[in-house]
């Protein structure tokens, strides 16, 4: 009979440590550029203030622009502010979230009053934009470290509250008056 030992734990000196993981998250982000959609102006400069002293790469395109020009760009990750007063940023989104292609979306907003919002910030869906930059860069490192199919199942999700969450621009119909059917003789 055979006995079956497993094999010996690595020694802790083995193990990377957390500042041997975080050199190695740094090194990859510098090799990174992150496409920030916003046109928040002290928010764009916090992120850069912060990507600038992690060493990230960061690009800024105004979401109110129009659809985003992602394939020049080929960003690692997106990063799109959807506090506007137009639909632009919830449709360049949505549009985003459409093509398989397309990189990592992270939806930042600064909406936490409403219930939806507050549970799809939970959910992490969602994201808020008070977070800190330097951890709104890290949740992008996140991201990419995380295994395909949780990225196609984030996505999933995304699309679902993107649709759920959406203003709506209806307008309000002019309904003529319609005197000659008799309503109000």
């Amino acid at each position: 009979m055979t006995t079956l030992t497993p094999p010996p734990a690595p020694s802790p000196a083995l193990l990377p440590s957390h500042h041997d993981q975080a050199v190695a998250r740094a090194a990859r982000s510098q090799q990174r550029c992150l496409l920030v959609l916003s046109d928040d102006e002290a928010f764009w400069q916090g992120l850069l203030t912060a990507g600038s002293n992690g060493g990230q790469k960061l690009l800024r395109e105004r979401t109110s622009a129009g659809t985003p020009g992602i394939l020049l760009v080929k960003p690692a990750v997106v990063l799109l502010d959807l506090d506007l007063p137009s639909a632009a940023a919830w449709d360049a989104a949505d549009s985003l979230l459409q093509d398989d292609t397309s990189p990592p979306l992270l939806l930042l907003t600064s909406r936490n009053d409403q219930a939806d919002f507050q549970t799809a910030i939970q959910a992490g869906s969602l994201i808020d934009k008070s977070e800190r930059p330097a951890r709104l860069l890290e949740l992008a490192d996140i991201t990419l470290e995380s295994a395909t199919s949780v990225q196609r199942e984030q996505s999933a999700m995304q699309r679902l509250v993107i649709r759920w969450l959406k203003p709506c621009s209806w307008s309000a119909q002019v309904i003529p008056l319609r005197r000659f059917w008799g309503i109000n003789e």
